[in-house]
């Protein structure tokens, strides 16, 4: 009889541990993102980036998390472009994802145009910036996320 006691005493603390666990569980998970439809996009802030031949301007990127941003690129270079950032693509929301290539790591803008993209940062963090074609001859750039 004392096994039969002890053994229900121990399933009782797994089952307690458990309902701790799980309620610990519930009370970290993170707010859900608002729907990307809901967002006044007229509000987003506006950053500009140039990509000349071998070069974007401005070299440094920052986005504030949680906010709406439109990146405008304008490529004014004689060859095509591209807004490569993968780690940086993983931590946001894209309104229109039809703007990247089918990679979905960069954004290809042909010379002499221009290209809007909106988005929401998620996280923040540092990231890579390249423009795949050119990156051999510096064209690199970094992006923060406050």
């Amino acid at each position: 009889m004392p096994m039969i006691a002890d053994r229900r005493v121990l399933l009782l603390g797994i089952a307690l541990a458990f309902a701790i666990c799980s309620a610990s569980a519930q009370s970290i998970v993170p707010p859900a993102t608002p729907s990307l439809a809901t967002i006044d996009w007229s509000k987003s802030e506006l950053i500009t980036i140039t990509m000349t031949d071998y070069e974007f301007t401005p070299r440094h990127l920052a986005f504030r998390r949680g906010l709406p941003t439109r990146l405008h690129l304008v490529n004014d270079g004689t060859e095509i472009h591209d807004f490569t950032a993968p780690d940086f693509f993983k931590t946001i929301d894209l309104r229109d994802p039809s703007v990247m290539r089918s990679s979905g790591i960069g954004i290809p803008v042909d010379p002499h145009q221009r290209k809007d993209v909106e988005f929401i940062a998620r996280m923040p963090g540092r990231f890579g910036l390249i423009c795949a074609d050119h990156d051999w001859a510096g064209m690199t750039a970094d992006i923060l996320v406050e």
